[in-house]
């Protein structure tokens, strides 16, 4: 029986994807290089110096990664109050899980000041009994660590917690962790080998995910 189910954000639960694709490609041309899907995709899960670092790298600038975050997050912040939204399904599963006792908790590699800005944002501050963010571990996914940290701090076995994921890093992490895995593909992730999840889904309003739930 799934206890509790540990959401990723980025992709899954907000399209911060599209922001964050904007702001990269905008880094990118400004410095002469052209940002790709496929360098987009081994970004995905990943801690925001981590990020940075990788692009750091890609640009070959050797820029202060502490400067092209802050870059970043200027664009990143605007985007993300004005127009980041909420995914299809989120508020129905959220109703969902309220109604069947089912806990609910965010691990995600972004820094904990974006998530607040999206939950407040959505009228979600209260939905969530813990979130774990990149800022408060020493490795980001595919590690285990966030999603082992989720589990620690609800005090269930992982076996009986549910990782939704839209990455193959986040996946690995949730599968690392003990976790059931439910991979809920992207646009920028469709094309990843999902076959190490437990169970494939279109949406998160998929009855295939409700039907592993009840």
């Amino acid at each position: 029986m799934i206890k509790a189910v540990l959401f990723d954000m980025d992709g899954l639960m907000f399209d911060t994807e599209s922001a964050y694709s904007v702001v990269q490609e905008k880094m990118s041309a400004k410095r002469g290089k052209v940002f790709t899907t496929d360098i987009k995709t081994t970004l995905m899960g990943k801690r925001a110096h981590e990020v940075m670092e990788q692009l750091n790298q890609f640009w070959s600038n050797n820029e202060n990664n502490s400067d092209l975050l802050k870059e970043q997050d200027i664009e990143l912040i605007y985007l993300y109050k004005s127009v980041v939204e909420k995914l299809s399904g989120l508020d129905s599963l959220i109703d969902f899980l309220n109604k069947n006792r089912i806990r609910k908790c965010i691990g995600t590699s972004s820094r904990r000041f974006l998530v607040d800005i999206l939950l407040k944002k959505h009228d979600l501050e209260q939905e969530f009994e813990c979130i774990v963010s990149g800022d408060e571990v020493k490795r980001g996914k595919p590690d285990p660590e966030i999603y082992a940290t989720c589990v620690r701090q609800l005090a269930l076995p992982p076996q009986s917690c549910l990782v939704l994921e839209d990455s193959l890093n986040g996946v690995t992490s949730g599968n690392s962790a003990g976790c059931h895995t439910c991979a809920i593909p992207s646009v920028y992730t469709k094309h990843e080998d999902f076959s190490s999840a437990t169970l494939l889904a279109n949406s998160l309003s998929d009855q295939r995910l409700l039907n592993f739930l009840k």
